[in-house]
């Protein structure tokens, strides 16, 4: 009798355990056959999922409107949130939009105003410090030609 509660426990357990999955579709939705446009495989939910990660800007991913965004608890999510406890639980999240990213065409021209923008280097530092520094040293390069 004794070792039939901790298996009967187990057994409980994985069947009423259950996987979680939501499907949330933006505007007309969007294929997920593809890779996704933006995908986030540990989504921080913490004391009992009520404090989660801040929330994506759907209009700069997906800048149609149109999405399909799916989360989910993985294996790996569920096994290390059983692990943890009801302290973390983390979730897979993956958004797909129609028409994918959005993409923009410049002119050398254009992209060279753009670059002296305040905005510009306030993006590259942002993305990494290597990337400010290529900027900063493209900005004196076309300054010193004109």
């Amino acid at each position: 009798m004794r070792h039939k509660l901790p298996v009967l426990s187990l057994a409980a357990a994985l069947v009423f355990g259950g996987c979680m999955k939501h499907t949330y579709v933006v505007g007309s939705g969007a294929p997920t056959d593809g890779e996704p446009t933006r995908s986030n495989k540990w989504n921080a939910h913490w004391a009992f999922g009520i404090v989660g990660e801040p929330t994506t800007n759907l209009a700069e991913v997906c800048p149609s409107g149109n999405a399909t965004i799916k989360e989910k608890i993985s294996f790996v999510n569920g096994l290390i949130g059983a692990l943890v406890g009801v302290v973390y639980k983390p979730t897979t999240v993956e958004v797909w939009c129609e028409g994918g990213s959005a993409e923009l065409e410049l002119s050398v021209e254009q992209l060279r105003i753009a670059a002296h923008r305040p905005e510009a280097m306030e993006l590259a530092r942002s993305e990494s410090r290597e990337l400010a520094i290529r900027l900063a040293q493209a900005r004196k390069r076309d300054r010193n030609r004109n």
